[in-house]
């Protein structure tokens, strides 16, 4: 179904958390319009073969080189915040000091450390996040 609310992106690796995209998109009314990872598995970049897709797939590499790409998906999407998920004791928190400073948008960072249903501090951090953007 067609969402109105805000439209984010999820970057990062994938939530742990069960009920991550139902809560934001069911309960808070958010509109994911892309999710990093998913569409760096699918590798949606075209080319001649294999070799060249794989060239153009971005996300093993450091944070300045998924930045362009994701540049350019929150340009192409009208996309209002940004989500960036970690995992707990995770070298990508840096990644969020990186991406608050090259993108000019909203960037919410959740983190999480072991498998299971949003808790409530996680929820209370993403219903913040959508007041703001709405």
């Amino acid at each position: 179904p067609k969402r109105s609310g805000p439209r984010i992106g999820v970057v990062g690796i994938p939530p742990i958390f069960t009920d991550f995209y139902e809560y934001i998109e069911g309960e808070l009314g958010l509109e994911c319009v892309y999710i990093e990872v998913a569409r760096q598995f699918a590798l949606p970049f075209g080319g001649d073969d294999i070799v060249e897709a794989y060239r153009r797939y971005t996300y093993p590499y450091g944070i300045f080189a998924r930045i362009e790409d994701i540049e350019r998906e929150v340009a192409r999407r009208a996309i209002n915040g940004i989500i960036h998920y970690v995992q707990g004791f995770c070298f990508r928190q840096v990644e969020t000091m990186i991406l608050r400073r090259r993108l000019e948008l909203p960037i919410l960072q959740i983190e999480g450390d072991r498998p299971g249903t949003l808790d409530e501090r996680t929820k209370l951090h993403l219903e913040s996040f959508a007041e703001m953007l709405s």
